[in-house]
């Protein structure tokens, strides 16, 4: 009885070549199927160097369903194991073991659980690791179509056809949370698209029972797919909104604010100085010390934002220069109620997304939104100023030479967003003497809870707990300052219209902020939790 491994692919360059080779080992694998699902990585190269016998490619991401179907049209095996391509732990045996029921008879479908992974146990229906007979998989052009839903769809099939399925553990055996992949705000993209695609399939699966079944069995049945539907939600969501992560990371307590001192906030995008030193900036002003903010970008890229603006469902560049203005004016206010004056924030109206770029070019640089290649923003402080690099560091050395701060606050080069780490790049080229503080926004699994947490703690991700060269600080705001926070944020009414970063705007309102400085910057005393 011919066995073959099914494994669907979406920019796992790095992850799918440890399950083709633990299939390549397992004696009851004839041949490997990888379907390299519209990935822009090194997945197809990586899949044939691990030992793949057959890489299909699709120019385009189809979805789940519709790479394992087009595999098993090409596939030799009477039998098929459909594995992830993300499988952490995976060893030959496992596949043996998931192999073993239909190979003997027992099932017409086995399924693999995660016995390590609490999440997998509740929802066993969600598991990718499967092994069934060929001919389960006759007639079922409508797969294709399901997405992330494809094994609730299989599920159903199985259960239409009376096929009998077996649930096998598999210990040792864990696959990376999207948010772990992708980073925070592609990764829960990924989960919701995730999530959507499995509530249509139990919505469909529900309909077709109605159809089956008198009025009783409907509700007990709408009862038990709502009863999943939470569930599934909870499980997926719960830990970003409600835990907080482990108080294990070293920080020590130090205020960046000293008598005398003049403070130089450079951020990339407008709300990014809010999030990251609001209230410090709230505390500066009530104890007299200046606070001056550059903007680099007008933050023009936001597609909801320019759709919401510019009233189109398919943004054009004016609709993305009217979410600039937009942005711009709502970061004057933010500030204002901060306490910073209007003259001491200076816009540099340079390109959204684009900042590495910029860095990296002597020629004017076209931004991908507005289509615009020089600063035409009301207010910058070079108008007409071209995107290249020069003129970016020499409007940072206008402002640094006119403010001469002794503190800097700028983004964190480990950030995950390139705008940001390319701000860090910049500041660091010209801060001079100045002492270095900067702030995370975008990791992963940070902030945590993602929600409102006023009387919580900001704590660094655990993967960044020790970053080298660097050390923790926390500045532990007052009641009036987290207020003031707040109320900053409030005025970045085109942001939160977004329930994401509604959510991630909230979850930076804690009672301290937290800063990474450079190490040969400890000289500074502080008490250490």
């Amino acid at each position: 009885m011919r066995v073959s491994c099914l494994i669907p692919a979406y920019n796992e360059a790095t992850r799918v070549p440890a399950v083709i080779r633990a299939a390549c080992a397992c004696p009851d694998v004839d041949e490997i199927i990888v379907v390299s699902d519209g990935s822009t990585d090194h997945t197809v190269r990586c899949a044939a160097d691990a030992g793949a016998d057959r890489v299909i490619t699709f120019a385009h991401n189809q979805g789940k369903g519709a790479a394992i179907l087009a595999a098993a049209a090409q596939a030799q095996g009477e039998v098929l194991v459909l594995l992830d391509a993300d499988l952490c732990g995976i060893q030959p045996g496992h596949i043996s073991q998931l192999l073993a029921p239909v190979r003997a008879g027992q099932a017409e479908m086995a399924v693999g659980v995660f016995t390590g992974d609490r999440r997998h146990g509740l929802l066993p229906r969600l598991s990718g690791q499967r092994a069934l007979h060929r001919r389960l998989l006759a007639h079922a052009e409508a797969l294709a179509a399901t997405g992330f839903g494809f094994e609730i769809a299989l599920d159903h099939l199985a259960r239409r056809r009376r096929a009998r399925v077996l649930q096998v553990p598999l210990a040792g055996v864990s696959h990376q949370r999207k948010r772990q992949k992708y980073g925070t705000v592609k990764g829960l993209r990924q989960e919701m698209r995730a999530s959507s695609d499995v509530l249509h399939q139990l919505r469909l699966v529900a309909t077709a029972w109605r159809g089956l079944r008198g009025s009783r069995k409907r509700r007990s049945r709408s009862v038990g797919v709502a009863l999943l539907v939470f569930v599934t939600l909870l499980v997926l969501f719960a830990p970003v909104f409600l835990l907080s992560p482990s108080d294990a990371a070293h920080v020590s307590t130090r205020s960046p604010l000293q008598p005398g001192d003049r403070v130089l906030l450079v951020v990339a995008h407008p709300d990014d100085e809010v999030i990251g030193a609001g209230g410090l900036m709230g505390t500066a002003h009530r104890t007299g010390v200046p606070v001056s903010v550059v903007v680099v970008t007008n933050g023009d890229s936001n597609r909801v934002s320019a759709a919401l603006i510019g009233r189109h469902l398919r943004s054009h560049a004016a609709d993305f220069v009217k979410t600039g203005i937009v942005r711009q004016g709502e970061t004057i206010e933010g500030l204002r109620r901060l306490g910073v004056a209007t003259d001491q924030v200076f816009f540099f109206g340079f390109p959204d997304r684009a900042l590495a770029d910029v860095l990296a070019s002597e020629v004017p640089v076209t931004s991908p939104f507005t289509l615009l290649r020089r600063a035409a923003y009301p207010g910058v402080v070079a108008p007409e100023a071209p995107y290249t690099a020069p003129a970016l560091a020499a409007l940072l050395q206008q402002v640094v030479e006119q403010v001469r701060p002794t503190v800097i606050i700028t983004h964190a080069p480990f950030d995950r967003h390139p705008d940001h780490r390319a701000v860090y790049a910049l500041v660091e080229a010209h801060r001079g003497g100045a002492r270095l503080y900067t702030f995370l926004v975008h990791a992963q699994g940070f902030p945590r809870p993602l929600r409102l947490a006023s009387q919580e703690p900001l704590l660094p991700p655990a993967a960044l707990s020790q970053p080298l060269g660097w050390s923790w600080v926390e500045f532990a705001l007052s009641p009036e300052a987290v207020q003031d926070k707040r109320h900053a944020i409030d005025a970045h009414r085109s942001q939160i219209h977004s329930p994401y970063l509604r959510l991630l705007l909230a979850s930076f309102v804690r009672r301290n902020e937290l800063f990474a400085v450079p190490r040969d910057a400890n000289a500074f005393s502080g008490t250490t939790r």
